[in-house]
């Protein structure tokens, strides 16, 4: 995502006026997870930079499982130490948190981006780009937890549907300022198309793997 004076884009990679006080809690209602969420997918998570708490990390886990749970698939997080997790499974995701590699660059706003492998369809890598999420939500004076967890959800969602392109609702390429300063629930929601999607190639990924193929 690049913020251009209002508005926030998404990129994705194909391979082939502020708020006055504290800001509030993120609004993780653990009893909305929809109990149908039982469409599985795993997780790797990967961080580099000490500039994000254990604590702010998991509520930020929150806020993109709980976009995955209103769309009835369960995100399963690993949470991956230096050194470790250097073979995951073939089926589990990666998601990497790191510092930009332009952080002195204020100008710098993409938020994130996905890698995904165009011959297959098939999403391969998102990263998030920590400093650029904490630089929006200070402008804005927004919880950072909220944004970073909304931007995982995006590029997890790229990678989850296999393909670049973008839609509405959380999907949508560009995030205005209105938008990440209002309350619209739809704004930071899958599509139910989006959802049925997801949940489609998540099942028959499944049935190939029991398969073997």
């Amino acid at each position: 995502m690049r913020a251009h004076l209002w508005l926030v884009l998404v990129s994705v990679l194909v391979v082939a006026p502020a708020i006055e006080g504290a800001p509030p809690e993120p609004n993780i209602d653990e009893t909305r997870v929809d109990i149908a969420a039982n469409t599985r997918v795993a997780v790797h998570v990967y961080t580099q930079g000490s500039d994000l708490s254990a604590e702010d990390e998991r509520l930020a886990l929150n806020v993109a499982r709980d976009v995955f749970a209103t769309a009835s698939v369960d995100v399963a997080w690993t949470m991956c130490e230096p050194g470790t997790c250097l073979k995951p499974s073939a089926e589990a995701l990666k998601l990497r948190i790191v510092l930009s590699p332009d952080h002195s660059q204020v100008n710098s706003g993409v938020l994130g981006h996905a890698l995904i492998d165009s011959r297959v369809h098939s999403g391969v890598l998102a990263t998030i780009f920590l400093d650029r999420t904490q630089r929006l939500a200070h402008e804005l004076g927004i919880d950072h937890r909220v944004l970073l967890g909304r931007a995982i959800a995006h590029e997890l969602a790229h990678l989850l549907l296999g393909t670049s392109t973008h839609g509405v609702g959380l999907m949508r390429e560009v995030w205005s300022h209105d938008e990440l300063l209002g309350t619209r629930r739809d704004d930071w929601l899958l599509t139910p198309l989006d959802a049925a999607i997801i949940r489609e190639r998540l099942v028959r990924r499944g049935g190939e793997r029991l398969r073997g193929v």
